[in-house]
Order: C-alpha cells, then structure tokens, then sequence
C-alpha cells in the first residue's frame, strides 16, 4: 500500500535495470525494503516497482530494455545500525562486496569532524550501494 509520512526531503532515487525481479528481490531480501506498490505491465518500459527503504526513503525501481551509457546512478548511500550485518545479508542476496567496512574522521569545511563508518557493495544489476554507519 502506498502511504508516506514525509513531508519534506526526496520522495524517491529512481533505478533503471534490465532485470526488475532479481533487483527487487535484492533491495528486499538484501537490503531490508519493503515492498510499497508495482505498476505497468511485465516486459515494457512502464513496469516499475516502488519499495521503502525505511522512513519512507523511496526507491523507484523501473525496468528497461534500451540500451543506457549514462549509468544508473553513482551510487545509492543506506544508512544502517550494523554495517557488518548489512553488508552479510547484501551479500547473502547476490551483492559482491567490494572490501571491508572502514571507519573515516570526515574534516569539515566548518572544522567539525564527521565520523563514520562505510562499506560498498556491488548489486546484481551492477549499481554501487554503500552502507554508512554514523559513530556517535
């Protein structure tokens, strides 16, 4: 069911892919999305599949079978509270890890420090997805 509590911030990061169900199944099994709501018809270019992050962050996942040069997108950024257990059970859905989870001390342009946590993986459909754990 389509429901947000959101009022302000971004609705949703759209995601092109070849392969609308293995990249569901990844978002959902691997990342912990929960499935909002599916429109547009298997095999054509209007089939696309909302699912929720959590918190109401939306992922657009469209299906597509042109050719796209300019990528899906750099990466997609999920925070999470257990970096080793997300980037596990990412891995356990068909992700590649790409390294190990790395601690960071972010110098500001206003000196504060900013302190994390982050860790990439590679996506079935080949998209970058970073885990980032903010250290208190």
């Amino acid at each position: 069911m389509y429901t947000t509590t959101k009022k302000q911030g971004i609705h949703h990061v759209c995601l092109k892919t070849k392969d609308i169900e293995s990249t569901v199944k990844f978002y959902m099994e691997g990342l912990g999305a929960r499935f909002v709501v599916e429109w547009g018809k298997d095999g054509e270019e209007d089939h696309a599949v909302l699912v929720d992050l959590g918190d109401g962050d939306f992922l657009e996942i469209y299906e597509t079978k042109k050719e796209f040069i300019d990528g899906m997108w750099e990466h997609l950024a999920v925070r999470t509270t257990d970096i080793e257990e997300s980037v596990r059970r990412a891995v356990a859905a068909g992700a590649t890890p790409l390294g190990v989870p790395r601690h960071s001390n972010i110098p500001t342009r206003s000196g504060e420090i900013v302190s994390l946590s982050f860790s990439y993986v590679r996506a079935p459909g080949g998209e970058l997805v970073e885990f980032i754990q903010d250290d208190a």
